[in-house]
């Protein structure tokens, strides 16, 4: 009887030692930071240059501005450089909304709450007018926290602003690319 509990402690031993040897070959690691090839970071982003503002001017108030939007109704928070729009139900429940530049005069805007999700179709629009140099393609990208690393998630341009569809709150900037001649 002994030689068989022997033989089982041994065979069981065998047995989670080759698990964890099987597991240890993966390729997939908790503690290193993945980069998926279909969003890879982009190096060194050249984020525009945004105008300052001229005394007395609508365009920026504060490098802060915040809004109280309506879960029901939708709603615009603006701060002259940056303007995010709510569709209405996008928010869960009435929601203070709050954009800061931490960088100005780059075209970086970190918005909050941070990580916040949407229902329905939340839109972010920087006013080229507020920018010192206009590029021949535009992309909003994002600052992914758990890389480290800005990814792009596109943009376009409709009535002289380039703009971008969030699916959530973080750091998101403008990178201007010109043709070369």
């Amino acid at each position: 009887m002994c030689g068989k509990k022997k033989a089982r402690r041994i065979l069981t031993a065998l047995t989670f030692l080759s698990v964890l040897a099987a597991l240890g070959c993966g390729t997939y690691s908790p503690v290193a930071p993945s980069n998926p090839p279909s969003m890879p970071g982009v190096e060194n982003p050249e984020f525009a240059t945004l105008l300052p503002a001229s005394k007395g001017s609508e365009a920026m108030q504060s490098a802060v501005a915040s809004a109280m939007i309506s879960a029901e109704k939708g709603g615009v928070v603006s701060n002259g450089y940056y303007s995010v729009s709510f569709a209405p139900g996008a928010l869960s429940e009435d929601t203070e909304i709050t954009i800061e530049m931490p960088e100005f005069p780059k075209a970086i805007v970190r918005l909050s709450p941070h990580g916040i999700r949407f229902s329905a179709p939340v839109i972010l629009a920087l006013e080229l007018a507020q920018v010192s140099e206009v590029g021949d393609h535009w992309s909003v990208l994002w600052l992914n926290d758990a890389t480290g690393q800005w990814e792009s998630i596109g943009g376009y341009l409709e009535n002289g602003a380039v703009k971008a569809e969030l699916k959530h709150f973080s750091e998101y900037g403008d990178e201007i690319h010109k043709m070369d001649p």
